[in-house]
């Protein structure tokens, strides 16, 4: 715990006397305690100078916030298309989905055999025409399409 707060305070001390002083000297006693001044510690402690690299000009914080922003406006502007492009694909899903389900029932719309799908024959029989078979066919390939575009909506 000793060791974090002196630290801790080191790292204060490094930014307090950026502020304040030109100079900075990092000492360790006997103990191995580090320290941070702004002058050299007389007695058994070793110093020596920390460089301290210096703050960046107001031209270059300037600079710096403008990239900011347009990296900002340029990740906004993507995640906005990303989310336009999963509505889109939502929106294509769901219309899918609905066509599938409307061929569907029109397919068990078509398998149910009406009166008018039988044809009377001589001798009191009776058959089914053969524009009831091909509305069925029609159904299932329009059910068969609508589940092809379906999985092509979901991307298998």
């Amino acid at each position: 715990m000793r060791v974090i707060t002196t630290l801790m305070l080191g790292v204060l001390s490094i930014t307090a006397s950026h502020l304040v002083a030109e100079e900075i000297y990092r000492s360790v006693d006997a103990q191995g305690n580090v320290t941070y001044t702004d002058s050299p510690t007389a007695g058994d402690m070793s110093f020596e100078k920390v460089e301290v690299p210096p703050s960046p000009s107001p031209a270059s914080i300037q600079e710096s916030e403008l990239r900011h922003q347009e990296i900002r406006r340029a990740a906004d502007q993507a995640q906005r298309k990303r989310l336009g492009e999963a509505q889109n694909e939502n929106e294509q899903l769901t219309q899918a989905r609905k066509a599938l389900a409307e061929a569907e029932a029109r397919l068990t719309e078509a398998k149910i055999i009406k009166d008018e799908d039988r044809q009377n024959l001589a001798g009191g029989r009776r058959r089914i025409n053969p524009e009831h078979f091909d509305r069925l066919k029609a159904a299932e390939m329009e059910v068969e399409a609508a589940r092809k575009h379906l999985r092509e909506v979901r991307g298998y």
